[in-house]
């Protein structure tokens, strides 16, 4: 049997397990020390019919990562996103993955080989929901064969949890860990256990594991943001240069919050003969998300106006008159004075709890000596819920005012030339007196959504017996998904003629007073605020009412200020979807020998059958609305093709393709259509306005091409390489499209397939142990990989004459980034220290507030250490940390000379004990 590192159905469903007590080392995952993990997933990649990488157990265990994602970052060609101190994605984006595979984030999800989701409105699994102690290890799938579960053109990435079969006996562990956190200054910890047997009994033999973690962390985000930078009037400022850049403003966010995660998982295995072999197995993960945003930004509700020819006609950007100014090589400021700058302050408190449960029932019989088969059923369940909320104080009095006619105004001195850029004003005691704001808006938000998935699989193995055909193998799967998206944003401006939705109050109007209730303040900003170079005579930031937890607080705060929460859902924020797919898939093994040269592979196609249904709400513009469901369905083939040529034992090298395909996001196939007067139609087109969700995308396909070379010199010892390039259709982007309702055209703002691009790449990776080394140093090792990346998508955004790019790399990713991870290993003592490093990308297409220009992040590099100790053969304790040299964040809109966010995270210190019988 090919082992592919499967876990409970090797090769996502389509290959059966091993029968108990069968050596399969490859996928064993009781692994003592690194140099074992090491060696199991180099196994893994060298005797898998496919392209993979893993990292397993050891490694996940033996490196600080504090979830999934950042587990993932160790191997070649994968790139994460880090957001609130950990390996993540935005809260406000939870459908966009944090974990890109060569550039693309439509990457698939696997649980033990199975698909699977969030119920986020994504189509990824929420991998920073996932305790990395609950796994055996994560394998990534970078050229996926006609085997492996249709949804990913970046690739698949499947989680492997443990089962009793892959264990020669009892195992019995517990660890117990303790965290600081050094910018939050405050403690968190992780408890976790597993116990694994295996009976001989009457009825066969009988293995049982249960393993249950549960941990809680703690963060801080301080960030200083700048601009957008813009042109300032000639001679305002003595010896600027031409078109000299000035920062509109200044702001700075103090993000904290706690994560805490579940996870269970249980399994049970009867080996019931020699040929057959019943794997039942539960896994159910629980997220909770607390976070509070405190935000104080500039609001002078004034901009540069330019006339059709790009002339400014109406400066915004206010430098003071005589101050001083310095500039970079490109012409922005470095240091200066801005006058007229008001403030507004806004908090966002957010808390999300979320939970997946997978029930999966497997069969693997050994029907002959030639064929086996495999039953699988799989059925999972997910929600999705958040509460949120808002509420800003303003150093504005009246509605419609800027910063030339309040009487709250300052100037800003700013330095972003240090270590540490700041900015500050100069009258401190303005932004900490309470009598100086007011209460003009607030917010809430509810969201809950609901997910799940029945899934019945077939798979068949032939084995021919001798040939150039060396096997045949096929199967079936359909499954059935439903999708509830449930989801509501409601503000409310508050003035002295009361609570207003329509925030129609006219220009003029008093807002009310923050000495009404001045217990809505709460002082800020966070102590040693970007250690101290910031508004260091302090502000305010709003505060809520006591309530046990964030909707009882905003219901309070409503309350408070004479308005109403929206408690229920419209039919505007609901959508129902439901998508089925039936699917045959067929790969035929082949294998030969050219010469001295053996020469294996497979090749085979995949079909699937989509058919899906989006439920919403059609909204008239006479104020009537009618129900909606809009039937979508296709079919593809999707064909693969892999070849190995093993020139010796220790030297190998692959072809593979592929054609894959993504399906859209659920959120993006929602479709609740408004339609807008038909009488009011655009000149150009002659159409009315719509606008809508889009459940008639289809989905995004790539072909995929590998080549790479594999040097296996020792057991844990390898020199790979490889090219790939693929070729993608149908990104998505917002867009129009003439659409006709009631006998009417409209021009309907949606989402649509409308990019194209290409990506292709190099990676190569080494790992070994210095064994020959004297003494003590033959324990040393190190593990090092490289990636080059170079893609190229046309830009929704770009219009004809304009400065911004026709083409852009894809978003998130870098085109050059290398892990380097020292090892060492000799008698009890365990030691790494691993740095990664990532060059610059780009992080948004269309920057913030920079009139579509992109937005980069610069090259980012963190730095993390462990070194354990084992007291004796039961007992050892480890130490580690976190984002050793502190690191900046960095973002600059077009060129790094326009910095926009500045952003420092906690360095995490951690101390474990952990037990093993």
């Amino acid at each position: 049997m090919t082992t592919m590192g499967l876990g409970a159905t090797a090769a996502a469903q389509e290959a059966p397990q091993p029968a108990a007590g069968q050596a399969d080392s490859p996928t064993d995952i009781v692994v003592t020390g690194v140099r074992e993990s090491i060696r199991s997933a180099q196994a893994i990649k060298r005797d898998a019919d496919q392209v993979v990488d893993s990292v397993q157990a050891q490694d996940i265990g033996k490196l600080p990562d504090a979830n999934t994602t950042e587990a993932l970052q160790r191997i070649p060609g994968v790139q994460i996103q880090r957001r609130y101190g950990e390996g993540a994605t935005d809260f406000d984006h939870r459908t966009q993955p944090a974990v890109t595979v060569r550039g693309l984030t439509q990457v698939q999800n696997f649980l033990d080989g199975r698909a699977v989701y969030s119920a986020s409105g994504g189509r990824a699994f929420d991998l920073e929901g996932i305790p990395p102690e609950l796994l055996a290890g994560i394998d990534v799938y970078k050229n996926a064969p006609a085997n492996i579960i249709e949804g990913g053109v970046g690739g698949a990435v499947n989680l492997r949890t443990r089962r009793p079969f892959d264990s020669p006996g009892q195992v019995i562990s517990a660890t117990v860990r303790g965290n600081y956190y050094d910018r939050v200054d405050k403690f968190g910890g992780a408890v976790s256990a597993l116990y694994s047997n295996r009976f001989d009994t009457g009825i066969g033999e009988i293995g049982v594991l249960l393993n249950a973690v549960y941990s809680k962390s703690q963060y801080r985000q301080d960030g200083l943001l700048a601009g957008p930078f813009d042109t300032v009037a000639a001679g305002s400022i003595a010896g600027a240069p031409a078109n000299a850049q000035v920062p509109y403003g200044f702001e700075i966010y103090d993000d904290t919050g706690d994560r805490k995660r579940l996870g269970v998982a249980a399994a049970l295995q009867w080996q019931a003969s020699d040929d057959v072999l019943l794997t039942a197995q539960y896994q159910g993960t629980k997220y909770w998300f607390n976070r509070t945003g405190a935000y104080y930004y500039d609001y002078n509700n004034r901009t540069n106006v330019r006339d059709a020819s790009g002339n400014v006609t109406s400066f915004g950007t206010d430098p003071l008159p005589g101050a001083t100014f310095e500039f970079n090589d490109e012409g922005y400021a470095t240091k200066g004075s801005l006058r007229n700058q008001t403030f507004e302050t806004g908090r966002y408190d957010q808390e999300l709890w979320s939970a997946s449960q997978n029930y999966t029932l497997n069969l693997d019989w050994q029907a002959s000596d030639r064929i086996k088969m495999n039953f699988d059923a799989q059925y999972l369940k997910s929600y999705y819920n958040a509460d949120r909320n808002g509420h800003v104080l303003s150093l504005y009095t009246q509605s419609g005012q800027t910063g030339l006619t309040t009487p709250h105004s300052t100037v800003v001195d700013f330095d972003l030339t240090g270590k540490y850029p700041r900015w500050d004003v100069r009258d401190p005691g303005l932004l900490n007196n309470p009598a100086n704001y007011t209460t003009p808006y607030i917010a809430d938000s509810l969201q809950r959504n609901d997910a799940d998935t029945l899934a019945l699989a077939y798979n068949l193995e032939y084995d021919v017996g001798g040939g150039f055909l060396s096997k045949l193998r096929g199967g079936l799967r359909y499954a059935d998904s439903n999708i509830d998206l449930r989801g509501t944003w409601h503000g409310v401006c508050v003035t002295s003629l009361g609570a207003d939705p329509n925030c129609s109050a006219p220009a003029g109007t008093p807002l009310v007073p923050l000495s009404q209730n001045p217990q809505l303040s709460m002082p800020g900003p966070s102590d040693n605020w970007f250690d101290g170079n910031t508004v260091k005579g302090g502000l305010l930031y709003p505060a809520f009412p006591a309530g046990d937890g964030v909707w009882a607080q905003t219901k309070a705060l409503y309350a408070l200020l004479g308005a109403q929460t929206k408690d229920g859902f419209a039919p505007g924020d609901l959508n129902r979807q439901t998508e089925k797919t039936l699917t045959s898939w067929g790969v035929a093994d082949y294998a030969f020998e050219l010469g001295s040269i053996r020469v294996d592979g497979g090749a085979g196609v995949r079909l699937v059958r989509t058919q899906a249904t989006s439920r919403g709400t059609q909204f008239n513009s006479d104020g009537t609305t009618t129900p909606i469901a809009i039937d979508n369905s296709y079919t593809r083939a999707l064909p693969s093709f892999n070849l190995r040529a093993r020139f010796s034992d220790a030297f190998q090298m692959r072809f593979a393709y592929s054609k894959g395909l993504a399906r859209p996001n659920f959120d993006q196939l929602s479709t609740n259509l408004t339609l807008n007067n038909p009488n009011q139609v655009n000149p150009v087109t002659g159409h009315p306005s719509a606008s809508s969700g889009n459940p008639r995308l289809r989905p995004i396909e790539s072909d995929n091409f590998d080549l790479t070379a594999e040097w296996y010199f020792a057991p844990a010892g390898s020199l790979t390489a490889g090219l790939f390039y693929k070729k993608v259709n149908g990104f998505l982007a917002g867009g129009t499209i003439v659409q006709s309702f009631n006998g009417i055209d409209y021009d309907v703002s949606t989402t649509v397939n409308s990019g194209n691009g290409e990506v292709k790449g190099a990676e190569i990776g080494y790992q070994q142990f210095f064994d020959f080394l004297p003494g003590v140093l033959s324990g040393l090792g190190v593990q090092a990989n490289y990636t080059y990346v170079d893609s190229s998508v046309s830009n929704p955004f770009s219009t004809p004459g304009s400065n911004i790019p026709q083409q852009v790399p894809l978003e998130k990713l870098s085109k050059h980034s290398y892990n380097i991870v020292g090892l060492y290993e000799k008698g009890p003592v365990t030691a790494r220290v691993a740095w990664s490093w990532r060059s610059s990308y780009l992080d948004q297409t269309t920057g913030s507030g920079a009139n579509g220009i992109p937005q980069y992040a610069r090259p980012y590099a963190s730095l993390d250490a462990s070194l354990s100790f084992d007291l004796n053969k039961h007992l050892a304790v480890s130490i580690d940390a976190v984002n050793i040299n502190n690191r900046m964040n960095v973002l600059y809109i077009g060129t790094p000379a326009a910095p926009l966010q500045y952003q420092l995270n906690d360095r995490r210190f951690g101390l474990s004990l952990r037990a093993t019988y």
